[in-house]
């Protein structure tokens, strides 16, 4: 059984196609507030209608959790699984994204702390990897505090406003000694 790690304020669940609208609208005001913290241009994900969150919310091998302020999305994250008897170990946290209004409220603790344990329900799991952007201190600090190490850097990995910047690979391991 899968414990949801939720304070009474924050739920977290399984994110659907129904919550698309709620899934965009808090993307695009992650993208607007952290530009150089993720990968896509804000007028690039302006471009992509409702129908793209749709389908992004119901991708075999994607599994999305959202982290709930009564009926409000407020927080949001993604296990990615690959297919493959060599690599289906592996998977990887993407997508994390918080309210930029609610930043600093255990949203994004709580949201990594679900993830995980969703993951080890998966048996065949032993690794989830993740990049981030060198220098988001609020970001690294959060995922060392669940254990997950910096394995590589990309130089030069995203370019924004003119400006460079590099992404760390991280990676924790699920297996137990």
């Amino acid at each position: 059984m899968i414990h949801s790690p939720s304070t009474a304020a924050h739920a977290v669940r399984r994110l659907g196609p129904a919550d698309a609208a709620q899934y965009r609208a808090l993307r695009l005001a992650g993208l607007r507030a952290f530009p150089h913290a993720f990968r896509p241009a804000v007028e690039e994900a302006l471009e992509q209608p409702l129908s793209w969150a749709e389908k992004r919310l119901a991708t075999k091998g994607e599994y999305w959790f959202g982290a709930f302020d009564g009926i409000e999305l407020v927080g949001a994250i993604c296990l990615r699984t690959q297919d493959g008897v060599k690599i289906r170990h592996s998977a990887s946290l993407n997508a994390l994204v918080v309210d930029p209004e609610r930043q600093r409220e255990g949203i994004g603790a709580a949201l990594v702390a679900h993830l995980i344990d969703f993951a080890r329900s998966l048996d065949y799991i032993r690794q989830i990897t993740l990049t981030v952007i060198d220098g988001n201190a609020a970001a690294i600090g959060l995922y060392e505090r669940f254990g997950f190490r910096q394995f590589g850097l990309e130089p030069d990995a995203v370019l924004h406003d003119g400006a460079y910047y590099a992404k760390q690979h991280r990676q924790l391991s699920l297996v137990t000694s």
